[in-house]
């Protein structure tokens, strides 16, 4: 009954534990328009929050245009020179954001990013609405919500209370 009650425990320990985590959101660049010269990309992003793990989605007509992260200067200047990634031409570019801070992508085809093929985006280092939290204490250590009365009053349902230890 005793290891019974420690499995349920940790079963209900661990559902608690994953229910905190956020699943990675794939964006579609553009939503409806996709990857194409006269979108406003600053707009589309404007109401979007983006996160280290989420993709992004480009979607375009195959061979007309290409996706090129570059750094900044190369966003402003709409030039590819520096480019840190680059897909060309395939039709279909998934990029996954896995460093925070901002990213920025255009299309090299001339004239095209000067007619609004570029897109910034700046990537939070959690998703939104993340469980833990930092702390504002000297050592900055990991605050995690506690899930464990749920877990004990789980338990405690079973009439098989056993000890629970928090790590």
């Amino acid at each position: 009954m005793a290891a019974s009650a420690s499995a349920l425990v940790a079963v209900l320990l661990a559902a608690g534990y994953a229910a905190l985590a956020s699943p990675a959101t794939t964006h579609t660049v553009g939503g409806v328009h996709s990857w194409m010269t006269g979108v406003d990309y600053a707009a589309w992003a404007s109401d979007k929050t983006f996160a280290v793990g989420d993709k992004l989605l480009f979607s375009y007509v195959r061979t007309d245009h290409t996706v090129t992260e570059v750094s900044r200067s190369g966003y402003d200047a709409c030039s590819g020179g520096d480019a840190r990634s680059e897909d060309n031409n395939s039709g279909l570019t998934t990029v996954t954001l896995a460093t925070p801070g901002a990213h920025y992508f255009i299309c090299v085809v001339p004239d095209h990013c000067a007619s609004g093929m570029r897109l910034a985006v700046n990537v939070s280092a959690a998703p939104p609405g993340a469980a833990a939290t930092t702390s504002g204490t000297a050592g900055g250590g990991l605050q995690v919500p506690v899930t464990v009365p749920v877990v004990v009053a789980a338990a405690a349902a079973t009439g098989a209370l056993t000890k629970l230890a928090l790590l």
